[in-house]
């Protein structure tokens, strides 16, 4: 089982105060809808949301009408879960880190010929373009959804700072590989000479 930060508790907890959830359907709207800034993997989504139970935040029922023989355990929130939810947004965030790979192998370039990296960064940009595709898919779903008077405006500014996430990353990456290929020629030239 992956580390838990102690944040799975509080993604569980928004989540349920949406609508009663499985397990599954937790990691699945994790996966659509916060994968451009957050994961959980099954093995933190199950044990935690068992730690509610037992904490009195969440409760749990099998549910043998799921249609496939097979019963489901749908977790809802409790009132207590609702305050403890308050209490942790109420929480000014911690600092968020960023580990990006690519600019740890940018930053040790001069080790490497520059082909490699431009390579490195043409599949960077490619990556960001789809992403800045996908938020902005998103997006459209949530516009559509409020027509239908499903408010998804929170959501959609999630979304939204992927579209400015994604597209200043991919802007980078396309202002490095010119500096890189700049950079390349003018080495050639100067070992030329």
């Amino acid at each position: 089982m992956k580390e838990n930060t102690g944040i799975s508790k509080y993604v569980m907890l928004g989540m349920l105060a949406r609508m009663p959830q499985t397990g599954y359907t937790i990691k699945k709207w994790i996966e659509n809808e916060y994968s451009h800034f957050w994961q959980e993997s099954f093995g933190q989504i199950y044990p935690t949301l068992k730690k509610l139970v037992a904490e009195g935040l969440a409760v749990s029922s099998d549910n043998t009408q799921s249609g496939n023989g097979r019963g489901q355990i749908v977790y809802s929130i409790t009132d207590t879960g609702r305050k403890e939810l308050s209490d942790w947004l109420r929480k000014e965030p911690k600092i968020e880190k960023l580990r990006y790979e690519i600019l740890l192998k940018i930053s040790f370039g001069e080790n490497i010929e520059p082909e490699v990296l431009l390579g490195h960064l043409d599949s960077f940009i490619r990556r960001n373009e789809k992403l800045v595709k996908d938020m902005n898919g998103y997006i459209e779903l949530f516009k559509k959804l409020k027509e239908q008077d499903i408010d998804c405006s929170y959501s959609q500014l999630t979304a939204l700072c992927g579209v400015y996430v994604y597209s200043a990353m991919r802007d980078w990456a396309i202002e490095a590989k010119k500096i890189i290929s700049e950079k390349g020629v003018d080495d050639h030239e100067t070992k030329g000479s």
